[in-house]
Order: C-alpha cells, then sequence, then structure tokens
C-alpha cells in the first residue's frame, strides 16, 4: 500500500510505503506525484517511510524505474527511512541509478533535517 502526505511546504511529499506494492497501487499514486511536482517551487524532495516493506511486484517495478527516468529533472533528493539491512541495501543499490541523491536513514527526523538542509 502507498500513502503521501503532502505538508505545508509544498517541495516536500512523504510517502509510506508497506506490503509488496502493486502496480494498481503505484498507477493510483503516480498522478498525485505528478500533481505535486506540479505545485513544487523547484525539485520535488520525498520522504519514503518504508514499513514492513516486501518489496514490488515486478510491472510496479518496471513502472517505478520508467517514473523515475521521465521525471529525473523533476525530482529533488530522496530521504529513505526504513530498518532493516535489505531495506538500507535496496535504497544503496537504487542509488547507483539514480539521478536524484538518494539516502537511507533510520530516523524519520534524521531524513527530515537532511532534506530540509538540502
Amino acid at each position: 500500500m502507498i500513502e503521501i502526505e503532502h505538508s505545508r511546504n509544498a517541495e516536500l511529499i512523504t510517502l509510506r510505503a508497506s506490503g509488496t506494492l502493486t502496480k494498481a497501487e503505484y498507477d493510483l499514486a503516480v498522478p498525485e506525484i505528478e500533481n505535486a511536482m506540479v505545485l513544487a517551487k523547484g525539485p520535488l524532495k520525498m520522504l519514503v517511510r518504508l514499513e514492513d516493506f516486501q518489496g514490488w511486484e515486478v510491472d510496479a517495478l518496471w513502472e517505478d524505474l520508467k517514473f523515475e527516468r521521465h521525471h529525473r529533472r523533476d525530482l529533488g533528493p530522496v530521504a529513505v527511512v526504513g530498518d532493516t539491512k535489505f531495506e538500507e541495501w535496496g535504497t544503496w543499490l537504487s542509488s547507483l541509478f539514480s539521478k536524484p541523491e538518494i539516502r537511507y536513514f533510520k530516523s524519520e527526523d534524521q531524513a527530515r533535517d537532511w532534506l530540509m538542509s538540502t
């Protein structure tokens, strides 16, 4: 499941991802993320909170890769918050192929502080 929270600061959104993400869930979230990109004054910063995250279905992962490629200039830094080595490793692996800077944190406060300083 994907839940999106908008902050008063239009430059930041928080995505909460849990379970196994499906293409249908991703397709529902994309228009809201794209709208947030339009409202942002610059590249959109994202805080991704992984909660009992199990990964993506193959179709959802493919959509995620296409989305990032299409919107690479619209995305700012991404802070990923999780609590497992799998999540930390996945974030590191994603950072190798991503234009926006992606960092992993164990604390949401640390992640927000980093995003606000960039």
